[in-house]
């Protein structure tokens, strides 16, 4: 199995002009008539891709600073999308440790992915008289407009993390019910897990996409999955299955064993995100595909880098530091809770770094949340935020 983390690829200019028939669910390269030397140019151009996230990233926002010890006294009060979801966890766990580190309390309201739920939380915030509101993770604020509204007539600021993707603007119908957000690079991660398909199989790739569509984001993501296939891999196919967020648990691993019955050439499974992998990897195991079909997904959650490390069947995982998701987090909360103005277009400069077999045990044995990303955006937003941090 090669890996492109261990060469370095010159790649000049980029002329592939294959076309892929997409259908709602499935694609597929035109023919078998692929020449070689659109494959290799495919195959090159992912691999100078995944070369540029090998390294620990480094700290590149640009903002004003402001003196975060002073948000002390305050109260955050965090939704989750679903408090089932390990990375929805693990994020909002280390969101809280900052936001108690400079004094201010962290209230996480516990739910399981429904959007009634959702507005309940938000409701509860606004009697509690909390000081801002967090909607973590990807939680869709077009279906709960009339809680939204209850904030703002409180004048309770609500910041949305992790679900506008980079580049892109809150919806309209949101304006003024969102104070801030903080945008997420799910677009070009996702990419990069159909890179090292590309580079894994020599441009054969064969995957099954499972995305899960109420998720605001998830559409543009598939999206971009597929543009990279029509772009740089003319010998690749794929089908699309939509599984709901609340349904991941009893869905995910009948749809992944039914698809690799279906169809013995898959040779891939591309999650959208990586917490699905829990499920899928059981597909694939159920199906007697284990060490024949990989997966590679985004997020780098402890839970699905321990499988990757455990069993191979995770070969790649495109890594948020989840650390660094808390305190861009916390960069934007801060600023919103002094009246400040926000970081605009929720441009946090968050990053991404692929997780392999070459560097997985970075992140410890087994997993944690800290490691394997460096330390940078720690003495990045404490230049930003002063002293005062509370021991």
């Amino acid at each position: 199995m090669r890996n492109p983390l261990s060469r370095r690829v010159a790649v000049a200019a980029l002329g592939l002009s294959a076309t892929i028939g997409l259908a709602a669910c499935s694609g597929s390269a035109t023919g078998s008539n692929v020449s070689d030397a659109d494959a290799s140019t495919g195959i090159a151009y992912a691999q100078a891709q995944l070369a540029k996230y090998e390294n620990d990233p480094q700290f590149t926002l640009k903002a004003d600073p402001f003196p975060m010890k002073d948000i002390a006294g305050k109260t955050i009060f965090a939704i989750p999308t679903n408090s089932e979801n390990p990375y929805n966890v693990a994020v909002d766990e280390e969101s809280k440790k900052v936001a108690e580190r400079y004094g201010a309390t962290w209230i996480e309201y516990t739910n399981q992915g429904q959007p009634a739920q959702w507005s309940t939380g938000v409701e509860q915030a606004v009697n509690q008289k909390a000081d801002l509101i967090i909607l973590s993770q990807g939680i869709d604020g077009s279906l709960i407009k009339p809680a939204l509204e209850k904030a703002d007539a409180a004048g309770i600021p609500v910041l949305l993390t992790h679900t506008t993707l980079r580049g892109e603007s809150l919806p309209t119908d949101l304006a003024g019910l969102i104070d801030a957000y903080t945008d997420a690079p799910l677009a070009e991660a996702n990419r990069l897990t159909v890179d090292w398909m590309i580079d894994q199989t020599g441009g054969k790739g064969n995957a099954l996409i499972i995305t899960s569509d109420e998720v605001p984001p998830a559409k543009a993501e598939v999206a971009a999955m597929q543009d990279e296939l029509e772009k740089y891999c003319p010998g690749c196919k794929y089908k699309v299955v939509n599984v709901p967020v609340a349904e991941w648990a009893t869905k995910i691993q009948p749809e992944v064993q039914s698809a690799l019955s279906a169809d013995p050439s898959i040779n891939f499974v591309l999650p959208i995100y990586d917490s699905m992998s829990l499920y899928a990897q059981a597909g694939i195991k159920a199906a007697g595909k284990a060490g024949q079909v990989q997966i590679s997904s985004v997020n780098g959650t402890p839970a699905v880098l321990k499988i990757q490390q455990d069993d191979g069947i995770v070969t790649m995982n495109v890594g948020e530091s989840i650390p660094w998701l808390a305190w861009a987090t916390m960069d934007q909360a801060g600023r919103l809770l002094l009246g400040l103005p926000p970081v605009a277009d929720g441009a946090e400069q968050t990053p991404l770094k692929l997780i392999t077999a070459d560097n997985i045990d970075s992140t410890g044995t087994p997993p944690q949340p800290d490691k394997g990303y460096g330390t940078a955006y720690v003495d990045g937003y404490e230049a930003l935020w002063g002293s005062g941090a509370q021991s």
